[in-house]
């Protein structure tokens, strides 16, 4: 999801639609991979990662509050981009995974 978010915030950063609709389309066959790997494999359990999980909400809230006010600062843009790079690192190293049976 964060993928997605960041990806539109680039198009309307740059009114370009070329690589954010790259991006946002690999993230959306990602998904739907996922998805049927999920209801076709039926795996007993899955590894969530609940801080990742809650993060996507803010970037989400963060996404329609600054198209709704169509910010003219670049830096309303670029902010995301290195706050996700950041926020996938640190997830990555404080390890929350939890495991979610089904």
């Amino acid at each position: 999801m964060m993928v997605v978010i960041v990806s539109l915030l680039l198009m309307a950063y740059t009114k370009s639609m070329l690589l954010p609709v790259i991006c946002g389309t690999l993230a959306a066959l990602f998904f739907i991979g996922y998805s049927l790997w999920l209801w076709i494999k039926k795996p007993k359990s899955i590894i969530i990662n609940n801080l990742l999980s809650n993060l996507n909400g803010a970037f989400i809230y963060y996404y329609l509050i600054i198209i709704a006010i169509d910010s003219p600062n670049q830096w309303w843009y670029i902010t995301p981009f290195a706050l996700s790079v950041v926020l996938l690192f640190i997830s990555l190293i404080n390890y929350k995974d939890e495991k979610f049976d089904i």
